[in-house]
């Protein structure tokens, strides 16, 4: 009977370890980023994109970017953006920027493919590309998440067809989730294209010293 006690203490201690194991993967995951890139109107290439976040926690959008595929084989990459000059008092700054704080349920409209596919520039004459010229597009963001320090992404890619007008369908249901550490480079780097630092490094404290 002497086994009897030490026995139920180890079962108890046991049943206390699996439960705050389950609650903490239970907390993990709740309070994960969950982005979308969300492709109203089926086909249409003239329907809106949304940036919507899924997650429980407000995320801060660094940048949206397009990268182009053309028939000639050739890659373009683009930031989503307006392309005007943002006034000091502009109530709509969030929407005219494509960053900022992205609250839980909210969404930011990219505009419709083809607006974030030719933007303003393809107004020109000396545009160098053509809407018809594009076969595939991707759609990535990098944004900041509450409880983390490191940037985590979200991309989606999708396909143009052009025979007996254009439609756009998306590769698959899914926008990827690049959230994990080995994702952290890539999402960087998108970054650091976007904003072109002086130094750039895994971190504020690694040897860029990027915080001086």
């Amino acid at each position: 009977m002497e086994y009897v006690a030490p026995i139920s203490s180890a079962v108890m201690a046991l049943v206390w370890i699996v439960y705050f194991q389950l609650f903490f993967l239970k907390y993990k995951r709740n309070n994960r980023p969950y982005l979308v890139i969300h492709h109203a109107q089926n086909e249409n290439p003239d329907a809106l994109c949304l940036l919507v976040n899924m997650g429980k926690e407000t995320v801060h959008v660094q940048c949206v970017q397009a990268v182009l595929h053309t028939r000639a084989g050739e890659e373009k990459t683009m930031t989503v953006t307006e392309y005007r000059r943002v006034s000091a008092d502009d109530v709509n700054v969030h929407q005219v920027l494509r960053q900022g704080p992205l609250q839980p349920g909210g969404y930011l409209v990219l505009g419709s493919f083809r607006n974030i596919i030719l933007g303003r520039r393809s107004e020109d004459s000396d545009s160098d590309y053509l809407f018809e010229d594009i076969t595939d597009v991707e759609l990535r963001a990098a944004v900041i998440h509450g409880p983390s320090k490191y940037p985590v992404g979200v991309r989606r890619s999708f396909t143009l067809r052009h025979e007996g007008g254009p439609e756009i369908f998306p590769h698959n249901i899914h926008s990827e989730q690049l959230i994990r550490r080995r994702d952290r480079h890539e999402v960087r780097h998108w970054i650091e294209q976007e904003l072109q630092p002086e130094r750039r490094g895994r971190s504020e404290s690694d040897s860029s010293d990027q915080s001086q």
